[in-house]
């Protein structure tokens, strides 16, 4: 019961701060997941931090300091449920828009956001949902 408990105060603040970090500068991605606690390097262009915070581990991608992309799984790596994915599309939607799914002759499964400044990807595998800026290049 007490970690129900503590689980739905998480979620609750993560309801309220929201995710959509995407093209937040990294001092306002600290503000919404806390410090970084891992720094995984750079790709080319691309800093990329992890963060753990509401239950999930979080890779956020910053070009020129500003959030590109952001990748959500469990920390445990065991697939995502589909209601953590609706959860954090909900919270990746700015007030006023709503993600709207793109056809997908595989199992890879991704979506529009209403303003199209942002997609989201979830990959076969099910284990990160990365919602990132639709003009995102992923480094080779």
């Amino acid at each position: 019961m007490k970690a129900l408990t503590i689980t739905s105060l998480l979620w609750l603040a993560l309801v309220a701060t929201g995710f959509g970090g995407i093209r937040e500068d990294e001092k306002q991605i600290e503000a919404r997941y806390g410090k970084p606690g891992k720094d995984m390097g750079t790709h080319g262009d691309v800093h990329e931090f992890g963060y753990l915070s509401g239950g999930f581990m979080i890779l956020v991608d910053f070009v020129n300091g500003i959030s590109q992309r952001e990748g959500f799984a469990n920390p445990d790596t065991s697939p995502l449920s589909p209601e953590s994915v609706e959860q954090i599309l909900r919270m990746s939607a700015p007030e006023g828009t709503s993600w709207h799914p793109i056809p997908s002759t595989s199992d890879d499964r991704s979506w529009q956001r209403s303003d199209n400044k942002a997609v989201a990807f979830f990959p076969a595998v099910r284990k990160f949902l990365y919602v990132q800026d639709v003009n995102f290049v992923q480094p080779k």
